[in-house]
């Protein structure tokens, strides 16, 4: 491969260098870092690479395992793959999964690499979950559709959409409501006692 990167180069013709689609996890870096130095950092891009075999049909996870890894060590483009790889041709819905999945692969990747637009919006969408605001939730998310499909199937009412819990742990044991109120409680206690601490003089120190 590189001495083919070369030759085009010679020729003033742009080159892509495709990897390999199969590597377990030990060898993404390793294989990465070869591809650089033997074709001199030329684009390198890869399907997957899948880090295990034994998942026929949910194929999609064990790449996007592999893309997320080596889009962090220096991939330059990411080929997406369906669950239907290796068992038939995609439909329509296959593709939309398989994108899904490696746009996830790839927004994970950024967010290593230290990417202020990933770390943005991946700050942006975690506010909104702890503030309970569920349509940002929705919107902010990769497949806003999915998403709210998802949250009505247990809380379908327009209501829900601002209650502060889902149907997971409930309104009693919901950890950020939890949490909320927690800060709420301690923010009246630091008042509480501010107040004490001013009509005692708003002195530190007092004598025995």
């Amino acid at each position: 491969l590189g001495e083919l990167t070369k030759k085009a180069w010679a020729h003033d013709v742009q080159v892509m260098i495709e990897g390999p689609g199969h590597v377990p996890m030990h060898k993404i870096k390793e294989n990465v870092d070869l591809q650089l130095k033997v074709c001199k950092e030329a684009p390198f891009y890869t399907l997957g690479p899948l880090t295990t075999d034994i998942a026929p049909g949910y194929d999609h996870i064990t790449s996007a395992i592999g893309a997320a890894m080596i889009g962090w060590y220096g991939t330059a483009m990411l080929c997406y793959v369906t669950p239907k790889e290796h068992l038939g041709l995609p439909d329509k819905d296959d593709v939309k999964t398989g994108v899904i999945t490696y746009k996830l692969a790839a927004h994970a990747s950024d967010l290593a690499k230290g990417h202020p637009g990933a770390k943005f919006r991946d700050d942006a969408i975690s506010k909104a979950r702890f503030d309970f605001r569920w349509k940002d939730q929705f919107n902010l998310s990769l497949d806003p559709t999915t998403a709210k499909d998802f949250h009505d199937q247990t809380l379908p009412s327009e209501g829900a959409k601002l209650a502060h819990f889902c149907s997971m742990c409930g309104p009693k044991f919901c950890s950020m409501e939890i949490t909320r109120e927690i800060r709420d409680q301690a923010k009246d206690g630091m008042k509480e006692m501010s107040k004490k601490f001013v009509d005692k003089g708003s002195k530190i120190y007092h004598k025995a």
